[in-house]
């Protein structure tokens, strides 16, 4: 049976477990949080060294498996038996263990995890369809804000959207990352239950107005002056400039997608949806994408693609390239579909 962290921990709090869970997928950090968590919320501290197994499918064949999986647990409710990577087993031992899991005892929690699988395999299929079965996949960078507030509920700790917002600025979408700068700001928040943008100030090291979201979002505002500061200090204080142009690219990206949203009339839920961005920072684009028509983004996107170019090939310092792609960005909105400028209408001139 598929189900979703939120689910399973839901049921985990109210203390009911399922006999198997299968935790498999490409994010090896969400897999090790849900298996410690169902190891601290499944067995009772003072039971633990009877009750509880660990074992790795490079080091252990199937048939031990079931042997510790098929033991009762002693003055306890239940026994907890992890088995992590069960790609690394043989094929006997995979469908000894398949198996088992048709009719797996109810008085043993079976963790069993794996980095990959072969759903055409009738033993995998068989674990899956006779297991509470997860998939963690990497994270949208929309999906990040969503999974800090979850994270900090977790210790009984809530957070403001904008202290979120620079913390997955300032850190980026690895969640083991944000999860180590997380546990140094609850070090530092003392009995206070609610992280401000000063705490991730402090520890992460980052000043409000200088994260490549406050960059991204001067530049798509047309604020030239803004955006060569911030720039400048972000360059400064070591930022990548191939990383600064990858974000710069994305975020006009969202605005293409929701530029032509809009004209669809697609409402602001389903947009968010769409283009993968967070709800709560759905307006502020499309407050953005609404400065743009089509021709002008594909002038965007033909500087975008320029400075890119350049960053990889050139001999021009990349500080350069980057203030120069500021300029003519800012500048896309005065352009013709061919590169030349249009005079603005009213205007003598093209400054501004």
């Amino acid at each position: 049976m598929k189900a979703t962290i939120e689910q399973v921990e839901k049921e985990w709090a109210g203390g009911r477990f399922a006999a198997v869970y299968f935790l498999h997928g490409e994010d090896d950090f969400q897999i090790e949080s849900a298996v410690n968590a169902c190891i601290r919320l499944a067995l009772e501290p003072e039971s633990h060294d009877f009750n509880f197994d660990l074992l790795y499918g490079n080091e252990i064949d199937g048939a031990r498996i079931i042997q510790l999986a098929t033991a009762f647990p002693m003055i306890a409710a239940r026994r907890v038996v992890v088995v992590k990577n069960i790609h690394q087993l043989a094929a006997a031992g995979l469908d000894l263990l398949a198996h088992y899991c048709k009719n797996a005892l109810p008085s043993t929690c079976l963790v069993l995890t794996a980095a990959r699988i072969d759903a055409r395999r009738g033993a995998w299929q068989t674990i899956i369809k006779n297991s509470v079965s997860l998939d963690f996949k990497p994270l949208y960078d929309n999906a990040i804000p969503e999974w800090i507030r979850r994270r900090l509920k977790a210790d009984n700790l809530s957070i403001g959207e904008e202290a979120i917002r620079m913390l997955h600025g300032a850190v980026g979408s690895n969640l083991r990352q944000i999860n180590s700068e997380i546990e140094k700001i609850k070090l530092n928040l003392a009995d206070r239950k609610t992280v401000e943008v000063g705490d991730v100030e402090r520890v992460v090291g980052v000043s409000r107005q200088f994260t490549i979201f406050e960059l991204c979002d001067a530049v798509a505002a047309q604020k030239m002056d803004a955006s060569l500061t911030i720039l400048r200090h972000m360059l400064l204080n070591g930022e990548a400039p191939i990383g600064i142009l990858t974000m710069l690219t994305r975020h006009f990206i969202i605005l293409a997608k929701l530029n032509t949203l809009q004209r669809r009339r697609i409402p602001e839920e389903q947009m968010a949806q769409s283009a993968k961005v967070h709800p709560f920072f759905v307006r502020n684009y499309m407050r953005q994408a609404a400065l743009y028509n089509k021709p002008q983004l594909q002038n965007a996107f033909r500087h975008l693609l320029d400075a890119d170019i350049h960053l990889k090939t050139s001999y021009q310092k990349p500080a350069l390239v980057l203030e120069l792609l500021i300029v003519r960005l800012k500048y896309a909105l005065q352009e013709t579909p061919s590169g030349t400028f249009a005079r603005p209408v009213g205007s003598n001139n093209v400054n501004g």
